[in-house]
């Protein structure tokens, strides 16, 4: 049979619920003709329904609309479908039946949020709708998504029974931890190994959790337990030789360093972490030597060519941060008129070194550097570049200096300044955007650091203010952070 009868029976059915929902007659003879059609479908399941119907002294609406999404889902047609189930959705506000048709058509028609959503209040509605592989995707698509609280009901569920669902649970104790939540995490990681005892990644997981506790002792131990189990896990060696450094045993954390660089790999951070305890024992020419291989292991050559001395690695964790978002963005500018970059905070000059080395390599290209206390190393290091002609020395009052430089005249400007309160970080904002070109950048150092003694401490807290206040002249290029670092371009 020509299915376009059927689409003119649809048509008219809903036309009669729709114009005369209480005139019994006309719709109980729609819901006849609708059933008869299908009967010479050969769809007696869906004929049944519509007879049964038509049987009814009051309309069913919700089952009426619910019936004619899925003779609209026959049709192919998913908009239609779509509109009947949110229609019959009124009327059956609490059905889990409509509310997963919902979900699959929604997730037919690529509405993905809407997808989620769905399935989510279909398994509220009915728990034994999915099973548990159900759940532990849709905690993931909801988490994805930011709906932190259903995806933890959702990860709960996944979990319960006799088999832990180790994958969720993984991801569940992740949550706590970000939440802080450190008792429930470490709940969840004993429950791992106490189904795989020798689970290297739960083991290093508690390990963690025992370090932000500040139970430094337990963290140390599953650390070691994580090596003996998977010595190749390189997460456990340096959160163990971070564990020493909080605990101030350079020793300790000198050798295993030395361990891992012989026995594992020659990784960026055993390098930063081998420098900072030789800087402590006094050591400070091995410290240097440590933290240019560091620089030179994330590609800046430079700093072992040129031998620039840091008692201090206040950057190389960002240099890949800054060559895929500041190096390549800076070369939309026209070399031939150069870029005037600023740095606020300067220290030894690492990040000036990298800028000169990478950034500022056309000889009409300049740096200005202010910070309130000049360190000796700084200019020694500069004068390494071979570009000490480039640069500009300011020491003094942070906001002073900065309100007699030129304003939009600034291609890049690094504030890494040394005054963490929220209220210098807003006001170093508002001063930095002033001299900054359009289609130049801002990087905000320390943007998501708090201190964990003064709540003043809070740049984030100020910078955001200012944000707030030039909001829709600006856009974010990356947010990192893992080191706490925040670029932004202005329109």
């Amino acid at each position: 049979m020509d299915s376009s009868y059927l689409v003119q029976a649809i048509i008219e059915c809903e036309q009669a619920v729709k114009v005369e929902p209480n005139d019994q007659q006309d719709w109980q003879t729609a819901f006849r003709n609708l059933g008869n059609l299908l009967q010479g479908m050969g769809q007696f399941d869906r004929a049944i329904i519509w007879h049964s119907l038509a049987l009814e002294n009051q309309a069913n609406l919700g089952e009426v609309y619910s019936q004619l999404g899925e003779l609209y889902l026959l049709e192919e047609n998913l908009s239609a479908a779509l509109t009947s189930f949110e229609t019959a959705l009124k009327f059956l506000p609490n059905s889990a039946r409509v509310y997963s048709s919902l979900a699959q058509i929604n997730g037919q028609l690529q509405h993905k949020e809407a997808e989620m959503d769905c399935w989510y209040r279909a398994t509220e509605i009915n728990p034994n709708l999915v099973n548990r592989s159900g759940y532990y995707k849709l905690a993931q698509a909801l988490e994805k998504a930011g709906k932190i609280s259903e995806a933890i009901a959702c990860y709960q569920k996944a979990m319960a029974g006799d088999n832990l669902l180790i994958p969720a649970a993984y991801d569940l104790g992740a949550i706590y931890q970000q939440q802080r939540q450190l008792d429930k995490a470490q709940d969840i990681y004993e429950q791992i190994l106490a189904v795989k005892p020798a689970e290297a990644r739960a083991q290093y997981k508690l390990g963690a959790v025992y370090l932000q506790k500040s139970c430094f002792e337990q963290a140390i131990e599953c650390f070691r337990q994580t090596i003996k189990n998977a010595p190749d896990f390189p997460w456990a060696y340096r959160d163990l030789v971070k564990t020493f450094l909080m605990l101030e045993k350079w020793d300790e954390a000198i050798s295993t360093c030395y361990a891992i660089l012989n026995l594992v790999e020659e990784y960026s951070w055993v390098y930063v972490h081998l420098g900072n305890a030789l800087r402590e024992k006094g050591r400070l020419t091995e410290a240097a030597t440590n933290f240019q291989k560091a620089c030179e292991d994330r590609g800046w050559h430079q700093c072992v060519a040129n031998d620039y001395f840091f008692t201090h690695d206040n950057f190389s964790y960002r240099i890949s941060i800054w060559e895929e978002n500041v190096q390549s963005h800076l070369k939309a500018f026209n070399a031939a008129e150069g870029i005037h970059a600023l740095e606020v905070g300067y220290y030894q000059g690492m990040s000036c070194c990298w800028m000169l080395d990478k950034i500022l390599t056309h000889e009409t290209d300049r740096l200005t550097c202010i910070d309130k206390n000049y360190d000796r190393r700084f200019q020694e290091n500069i004068v390494k570049t071979g570009s000490e002609s480039k640069v500009t020395f300011l020491a003094g009052d942070t906001h002073e200096l900065l309100a007699t430089l030129t304003p939009n005249s600034l291609a890049l400007i690094n504030l890494q300044d040394r005054s963490k309160s929220s209220h210098h970080s807003e006001k170093n904002a508002l001063l930095a955007w002033q001299l900054l070109q359009p289609k130049g950048l801002i990087i905000f150092n320390y943007y998501g650091w708090r201190s964990p003694t003064d709540a003043q401490q809070n740049p984030q807290e100020g910078i955001d203010r200012f944000l707030k206040s030039i909001q829709g002249q600006w856009q974010q290029v990356c947010r990192a952070p893992q080191t706490y670092q925040l670029i932004i371009r202005k329109i």
